[in-house]
């Protein structure tokens, strides 16, 4: 006999309401109704479907349930049989299967049966075992996601782990609110560290209610600090939580065994399919889908569901594991691989995340990079139209497994990894405005080029990671520690002579000091930094196939400096400079700052430049909109707003700098407080 329905039951509305109407409505036409609750082991599948017997079982004339699965005793279609006809009062059972059906599809005739099995593991017992009269209605649970249950045409009733809220309120039942009412944020944190689910959360709400002088507070700090976090799902030592998911894993074949236990390796809970092969050795990798389908099929993983046609791609190569299946996997690493192979497939990991960021970083920008990977070893992702859209689509769906994957690296001990995956980042991150990531990414990778330097003598990717960190500081309005990693970043350069690179980065270096200058209002001494850039970008010894790119970005970057101090029409000369060659280039994201650029440059020139610099702005806004660059669309907001409310169109005005102010909040952007007191005392 199944369990009544457990106490302290929430959340399940929307399903518990679908489940009942769908069961009236198949035996309002006199057919069989199958509903299988499918999900993870303890996400609460026999607690709702017991809830649903609890309503329905008045209105038949018969309930028949039994446990069939691997959470308890395996029961066989066969036995199962013999313990109905047993229930049903028959004396004598036959001995043959099918006399055994034969009898018990006699005694269901004409009668109406709710038929309940729990952990049912094929739709062919569901079945046999179906009653033979009209109208009956099976409610099943399974933990295995199986196309047999749609072949049959089975309602498949999907049930997902409890949102936060939820989560929190099975957690406090039977708790004092005193105690619910002081401890709501370690409840909350509680609750997202068990993931929502309810067979944790009962088994941490038993230890609270049990061990009395333990707060929600002691054990928020026992689960965070634990070794090994299903190891604290303990009622009276016996280990319930983590006995669930073993039984799942032995049921799997080696190499599905294998992935699963990788699968604890990966930083992140979401995955591509491209991540889980790296985790296997490199002639199993072939068997990488049929594997991940079958930890699908074992309800171990999940796919994402019902992608829209935008995402259907990428998410039809994603998947999920949940985060206390994923501990499960964890500690599998720990018992059964060697410390030597994990670390390699951590490797395997960081490798193909590296090349996966280099391919699409050569689709955002023509910049100079110092990564191996950049020297023609990674073709570009994606070519022509939508090339710039896909690759930061792509780079947006994986941002945070890429941060999460430094961090991992850098953990690892692969120095020579981190640093190359900080800067294989650089545009994405910078064009995005994650600049607060960024800062992470580039200390990181920054200490991670200080140990290859010590190891290899290399100073370069030193140079690199300080040159970056310091665009994330400018980016950040973090002006003096910016210029300090600019200053670093050229003393190195000076350090390596005559090497190319080094003098392109020193180039770049008097660029982001005159942009400093620039934000600070010193137009005479950002000029003068832009003018010791060009020169050493006229350097023969600069490498040539930079310079006109070099060239045109000192264009761009100078020209609302010489506007701002009155030397407008070389100002104007060096924006369309820039404008046609990032055109022509393709370099979308320049493309749209040159823009921008010479439409600011345009409103200091005479007042017959104001319809074209708002033509412009209004161009800009439209490629930074489409490019998703949000600092660089605040900008023009703001520039485009302030021209418009000018000439007394200030209805659109207002809106855009509204826009503005908000897309600079967002960013953590100081000029955001700044606009609003502007708009405030505007009125």
């Amino acid at each position: 006999m199944l369990m009544s329905v457990p106490r302290g039951f929430v959340d399940r509305e929307q399903e518990r309401a679908g489940v009942l109407a769908d069961v009236e409505s198949v035996r309002s036409a006199g057919d069989h109704g199958v509903f299988v609750f499918q999900g993870i082991a303890g996400v609460g599948k026999t607690a709702l479907m017991l809830w649903c017997v609890q309503q329905l079982a008045p209105s038949f004339d018969l309930v028949l349930d039994a446990s069939m699965g691997a959470s308890a005793e395996v029961r066989t279609v066969e036995e199962v049989l013999e313990l109905f006809l047993l229930r049903l009062g028959v004396q004598a059972v036959p001995p043959s299967r099918e006399g055994k059906l034969a009898v018990y599809r006699a005694q269901t005739a004409g009668r109406d049966v709710l038929l309940v099995l729990d952990d049912v593991d094929s739709a062919e017992s569901l079945e046999e075992l179906l009653p033979s009269s009209p109208g009956s209605v099976v409610l099943a649970t399974s933990r295995r996601r199986l196309e047999a249950f749609e072949l049959a045409g089975f309602t498949v009733v999907p049930i997902e782990v409890l949102t936060t809220d939820f989560g929190v309120e099975l957690l406090s039942a039977g708790l004092a609110p005193a105690v619910v009412a002081e401890a709501g944020a370690d409840l909350a944190a509680i609750a997202e560290l068990c993931g929502n689910l309810p067979l944790a959360l009962t088994i941490v709400r038993a230890q609270l209610r049990a061990r009395r002088q333990e707060r929600p507070a002691d054990l928020l700090g026992r689960l965070r600090s634990a070794e090994s976090l299903l190891a604290e799902f303990v009622v009276d030592e016996e280990r319930k939580l983590e006995f669930v998911y073993e039984t799942s894993y032995t049921s799997l074949g080696a190499l599905d065994q294998k992935l699963y236990r990788r699968l604890g390796l990966h930083p992140g809970r979401q995955f591509p399919r491209w991540a889980a092969a790296a985790l296997v050795d490199e002639d199993e990798r072939d068997a990488v889908p049929a594997a991940l389908r079958s930890l699908v099929r074992a309800t171990l993983i999940s796919e994402p569901a019902e992608p829209d046609r935008e995402t259907a791609t990428a998410a039809r190569d994603r998947y999920d594991i949940h985060s206390i299946i994923q501990r499960h996997a964890q500690g599998l690493v720990h018992e059964h691989e060697h410390a030597a192979d994990a670390r390699n497939a951590r490797r395997r990991l960081a490798e193909a995340y590296l090349e996966f960021a280099v391919a699409r970083d050569l689709v955002l920008s023509g910049r100079l990079r110092f990564g191996p990977l950049f020297g023609g070893a990674v073709s570009p992702a994606h070519e022509g139209d939508g090339a710039y859209a896909r690759a930061m689509a792509e780079l947006e769906t994986e941002r945070a497994n890429l941060g999460r994957i430094v961090t991992m690296a850098s953990e690892a001990g692969l120095a020579e990894l981190v640093w190359q995956l900080a800067e294989a980042l650089v545009t994405f991150l910078f064009h995005r405005g994650y600049h607060a990531d960024a800062i992470t990414v580039y200390t990181t990778g920054l200490a991670a080029a200080a140990t290859v330097r010590r190891d290899t003598g290399d100073a370069r990717p030193l140079l690199k990671m300080h040159a970056e960190l310091g665009t994330a500081l400018f980016a950040a309005h973090a002006h003096e520690e910016a210029t300090e990693q600019f200053e670093q970043a050229a003393q190195l350069a000076g350090e390596l002579g005559d090497d190319p690179a080094a003098l392109a980065t020193l180039a770049k270096m008097f660029v982001w000091k005159g942009l400093v200058h620039r934000r600070l209002g010193r137009l005479d001494a950002a000029i003068t930094a832009m003018e010791r850039s060009a020169a050493l970008v006229a350097d023969p010894r600069f490498p040539g196939g930079l310079r006109v790119r070099e060239e045109r970005l000192l264009d761009m970057n100078s020209a609302p400096i010489l506007a701002g101090l009155g030397r407008t029409a070389e100002a104007i000369a060096a924006g369309e400079r820039a404008v046609a060659h990032f055109e022509r280039d393709g370099e979308r994201g320049n493309y749209a700052k040159s823009v921008a650029n010479l439409g600011e440059v345009l409103l200091t020139a005479d007042p017959g430049q104001r319809e074209r610099a708002e033509s412009l702005l209004r161009a800009a806004l439209v490629l930074e909109e489409q490019l998703g660059i949000l600092d660089f669309e605040a900008g023009t907001r703001e520039l485009l707003g302030t021209l418009l409310n000018e000439r007394d169109a200030t209805e659109e005005g207002d809106r855009l700098l509204v826009r503005a102010a908000e897309l600079y909040e967002l960013l953590a952007d100081r000029r955001g407080a700044a606009l609003r007191a502007r708009l405030r005392a505007a009125g």
